[in-house]
């Protein structure tokens, strides 16, 4: 069926669908054809009216003046928010700097000295946090004399409105009334003297009142339970002042004290410096507090610091309560307000894309022509082929059109226009063909003959303009904004900064792209489309691009109803049909013609470079150095107050049920609990659960705490376990900790240098193990002590022991190639001997290790760093007999021992290939087939780059003519995105692998030679071309 025997779009009959070749003169004689205007959604045409409403009152009201106003307004706009985007923080939290500027003494309005704060919390009538507060403090104005004492407090917490209520205020003993000012978060206590006069000397200064829902809903970081936390600063956000001295109390009723999850925390710190304290209840007798009945009775804790604070010092008490013991008021408005207020020009911007968007298929809508056109035997009236491709915006038709209208007289000028048409409809509405389009858009766009002859016209309204100007400056706003407020803590828990530019841009090139040019047509533009319409129906009504002729003086403006391409294909089958020689179209790409190579080498290019940067954005580096969950502590709170003094880790090795390789651990640990840590310690570890790319079947069998069961949370990762423990209360000093875990499935297919083997690699302890510990975990300046026990047992049952064919201690080898996902690739004898120097220069050597056989016919492998044998070496070699010395042994560490010094403590058992059940054959060479694949498709995306330099650069410097557009397309832009998309994978591949790695210097001679290349490229373009257009 031919592609024109389909339904028209605009009330165009369509062709019979049995009329396959004919003419169709039903459509011929249809009459009159409908040509009803576009119909517009509700929401279009309410917007619309919104529009078409303000832009004639405006216009009824307003002048040049208004409007060039309307655009400095925008301007200011714009200019506000490239102050805030590049300008300096407002209200910007203090920094560091600004601290410590702050810190002198001397400069200070007045120093507290003795203050005391009180705290009574109790349950409120609604059962919600209820706090009587009462401060006291001398306030020593020895900088001169001041006005006022201000007091600034916290009365917008987390959402919550703090209720403030002011009760007494005394200066000296004498009561005082005091001025409040409220702001939105945070209320100020003005206090002056009773006779107006200035505060000199010294002045004792008390104030109380109470405050209110101070409780969040927190997740605990060490159970992970929900609770109601109470997280307050005692001295609210501002305290410009010194401190000397402060004393604090908290005061809970028993119920209260009963709902506490763990003892309340105390919190004092400046900047680098902090303390931390967990409280006690206090002793009533010691208190001075009257005993009381178990129904009415308080608990009452305190802590004190009688040390210097500088101005704006931290000083917190904390405490959390069971879930549900405080009653939430509702979230306030001005919470809400502030979260989410700025990204209400974000929601304008969104409104102004829609608004744009109905401005332009509406407000700004083709005039309508007449409700019916006839069709149409003859060309338009004055209006050229040109004119009515530019007046349809038909610029992919352009060049055919041309070359239509241009018929020459008859003779060889009508075989060139053969010829020459021929090949333009070769290219037309092909990819290739886009400069010579563009440029056609172009040339329209410079005169705009259509506007100039009034079939269309240009918007110029105050509508326009607001869409031209407003999305630039709200965007830029929007941007400020955005910036101003990402310092701001709460704000970056509620959105993401750059997620809103993101979507604010977006909308406004919506916007600006909906109103950049747009061009109605006008009722004579109308009356014109209406009559190219007419043409169309009388040339599908005819087959005229079927049946021509080329000469036929409506043909060119009947192409522009078909699809470029299609009307390219028969105009040259008409023209070849015409002459007779299918060789006309010979060399139809032209200078000016894209090769399709070139553009699917373009789009190659980018999308390489798309996808380098997506791959370095969102994958790891894949040789960079292994890192741990358990390493970055804030994984895992509480982890930082904990060390490792001694550990004692035993293994046995034997065959499972099933026939594979069953390991079993037991791990004896002395860990240290920090004393006055800021989070409740807890305790990490973490083991490798696979090898070689083979899943290890890791079960945490138990662990225990002083003999009771701990609670742990599980975390796996893709190529480890985590367990950390969950204590609820503060542990302190030191606590045994047994763990027990089973490797199911420790053996895996591996090469032991001389062919297929099964290998049992059991890393004890990750390669980030240390062999000194801090005394204190708080405070690192306390000292340190070097891990004891430190040992290791691996017990190979009988029957494996027989089979076994090598192993060791695993051990690193820089002249071996490395081993994925593990830090260590060679192994060290069972028995290390080495040699060691005291302090003194005597010279010791060592037996490191131990290899024992049971009568069982078990194998014992032993690492104990107590256990250590050395002898002393005289002047001349000789030395005694071999023996435990405790004091020499106390000296070594993981240097001195070799053994894990620089690598995962453990050690590697060899078998025979069919050792053991259930282990995956071939899973060693896939894991190290994808270990090396980054770093061969590199290589090759680097050899790639540099073969195509090569040849660009030799095709360029051996032909004739000067490059065509293809070849200088790939070499100027083709060829340097590829090459920056070689960078990123470059730095992020080889970058991080070690400098003695020789990929790593292969890898840096081939980029170089590869720049190299491309300059060269570049420059015998460059010469190419200059020198074809000075010619």
């Amino acid at each position: 069926m031919s592609k024109d025997a389909k339904p028209a779009r605009r009330g165009l009959p369509g062709a019979d669908f049995f009329d396959l070749a004919g003419s169709d003169p039903e459509l011929l004689n249809s009459g009159r054809i409908p040509d009803p205007a576009p119909e517009h959604t509700p929401l279009f045409r309410w917007l619309a009216r919104v529009l078409t409403a303000v832009e004639a009152r405006l216009r009824a009201r307003g002048d040049a003046v208004w409007r060039n106003a309307l655009r400095i307004f925008w301007a200011l706009i714009a200019a506000v928010g490239i102050l805030l985007l590049f300008g300096p923080i407002i209200n910007k939290p203090l920094d560091f700097d600004d601290v410590i500027a702050s810190a002198k003494v001397d400069e200070v309005d007045w120093v507290a000295r003795d203050a005391s704060v009180e705290y009574d919390v109790t349950r409120g009538a609604s059962g919600g946090f209820a706090a009587a507060i009462s401060e006291r403090y001398t306030a020593d104005f020895r900088n001169g004399p001041e006005p006022s004492v201000e007091r600034v407090l916290v009365t917008e917490f987390a959402g919550h409105d703090a209720e403030f209520e002011l009760g007494e205020v005394t200066v000296d003993g004498t009561p005082v009334t005091a001025e409040i000012e409220r702001r939105s978060t945070t209320t100020t206590i003005r206090i002056t003297q009773p006779d107006g006069a200035e505060f000199e000397g010294e002045h004792e200064i008390a104030v109380s009142y109470q405050l209110h829902n101070l409780i969040v809903t927190a997740t605990d970081d060490a159970t992970g339970s929900i609770v109601d936390a109470w997280d307050w600063p005692v001295f609210g956000p501002l305290w410009p002042q010194a401190t000397k001295g402060i004393e604090v109390s908290l005061t809970l009723p028993a119920e209260l004290d009963a709902a506490l999850i763990r003892k309340p925390q105390a919190y004092v710190g400046w900047l680098l410096a902090s303390a931390t304290q967990w409280l006690t209840p206090e002793d009533p007798a010691s208190s001075g507090a009257e005993p009381s009945s178990t129904s009415g009775s308080e608990v009452r804790y305190s802590f004190s610091n009688d040390q210097s604070l500088p101005p704006y010092p931290d000083i917190l008490i904390r405490a959390s309560f069971e879930q549900g013991t405080f009653t939430q008021p509702d979230t306030t408005a001005l919470f809400w307000w502030q979260s989410y207020g700025p990204l209400l020009p974000l929601g304008v911007l969104a409104a102004l894309a829609l608004f744009a968007a109905a401005a332009r298929r509406v407000v700004w809508a083709d005039s309508a022509g007449d409700p019916w056109y006839l069709a149409r035997s003859e060309p338009p009236q004055k209006l050229s082929p040109d004119l009515a491709a530019a007046l349809l915006g038909k610029a992919a038709h352009a060049e055919l059109v041309a070359e239509l209208a241009d018929v020459p007289g008859r003779g060889a000028k009508r075989e060139r226009w053969f010829s020459r048409l021929a090949r333009a409809g070769r290219r037309a509405g092909r990819w290739g063909n886009l400069p010579t389009v563009r440029e056609a858009a172009s040339r329209w766009r410079r005169p705009d003959e259509v506007v100039d002859r009034g079939l269309r016209w240009v918007p110029d309204s105050y509508v326009r303009d607001f869409f031209v100007f407003a999305p630039v400056a709200i965007t830029l706003f929007q941007w400020g904004l955005l910036r101003q407020l990402s310092e701001q803590v709460i704000l970056s828990v509620v959105w993401w900064p750059a997620v809103f530019v993101l979507l604010s841009t977006v909308f406004a090139i919506i916007s600006l792209v909906l109103v950049r040019r747009p061009r109605p047509l006008t009722r004579a533009g109308a009356l014109a489309v209406q009559q190219l319409k007419g043409v169309h129906v009388f040339a599908r009504a005819t087959r005229l691009l079927d049946r021509g002729p080329l000469t036929d003086p409506l043909l060119p403006y009947a192409v522009l109803f078909a699809s470029p391409r299609r009307a390219g294909k028969r105009v040259a089958a008409l023209a070849i049909e015409e002459t007779g020689d299918p060789s006309i179209t010979n060399g139809w790409r032209g200078s000016r013609f894209l090769p399709l190579p070139a553009i699917l080498a373009l789009g190659a290019a980018l999308a390489v470079l798309a996808g380098a940067i997506v791959t370095v954005s969102t994958v790891p580096p894949p040789y960079d150095d292994t890192e741990h969950y358990t390493e970055d502590s804030s994984n895992l709170p509480g982890t930082l107050y904990t060390e490792t003094a001694g550990f004692d880790v035993r293994a046995e090795l034997g065959r499972g049920a099933d026939g594979g390789a069953r390991l079993e651990v037991t791990e004896l640990l002395t860990v240290v609990f920090a004393d006055g840590s800021s989070r409740v310690p807890q305790y990490a570890r973490e083991w490798s659960t696979q090898y070689l790319g083979q899943d290890l079947g890791f079960d945490l069998t138990s662990v225990t705490i002083d003999g009771a069961a701990a609670p742990v949370r599980e975390i796996a990762q893709p190529r480890s376990h985590v367990v950390v423990t969950q204590f609820q209360d503060a542990l302190q000093g030191t606590h045994e900790i047994e763990v027990r875990y089973t490797l199911n499935g420790a053996a895996v297919a591996a090469s032991d240098g001389v062919g297929e083997a099964q290998q049992v690699r059991w890393a004890a302890w990750l390669e980030t193990w240390e062999d000194e510990y801090y005394t204190n975990p708080s405070n690192p300046y306390d000292g340190s002590a070097v891990v004891r026990p430190l040992r290791l047992e691996l017990t190979v049952a009988p029957e494996l022991a027989k089979e076994l064919r090598g192993g060791g201690w695993i051990d690193l080898d820089l002249d071996l190639p490395r081993i994925p996902g593990a830090v260590g690739n060679a192994v060290l004898p069972w028995q290390v001997e080495s040699s060691w120097y005291d302090d003194a220069g005597q010279r010791r050597e060592l037996r490191i290790g131990a290899e024992t056989l049971r009568e069982d016919g078990a194998l014992v492998l032993t690492f104990d760093a107590d256990a250590v044998e050395t002898r002393e070496i005289d002047a001349l070699g000789e030395g005694g007999s071999f023996a435990v010395d405790p004091e020499v042994n106390d000296n070594f560490g993981a240097y001195e021992l070799q053994v894990g010094a620089y690598t995962e403590l453990g050690a590697r058992l060899d078998f025979p290939a069919d050792t053991f059940a259930g282990v995956e054959e071939g899973a060693m060479q896939r894991a190290l087939a994808a270990y090396n694949r980054p770093y061969a498709m590199m290589m090759w995306l680097t050899g790639g780059v540099l073969a195509a330099a090569i040849a660009i650069t030799t095709v360029a410097a051996l032909r004739r003519r000067a490059p065509g557009l293809g070849l200088s397309l790939v070499g100027f832009l083709g060829i340097p995105l590829l090459l920056i998309a070689q960078c990123v994978l470059f730095w992020w591949i080889v970058g991080p692998m070690a400098s003695s790695d020789a990929q790593g210097t292969g890898a840096f001679i081939l980029s170089g030679v590869t720049w190299v290349a491309v300059v060269v490229q570049f420059v015998v373009l460059v010469r190419r071309l200059g020198r074809a257009g000075g010619e």
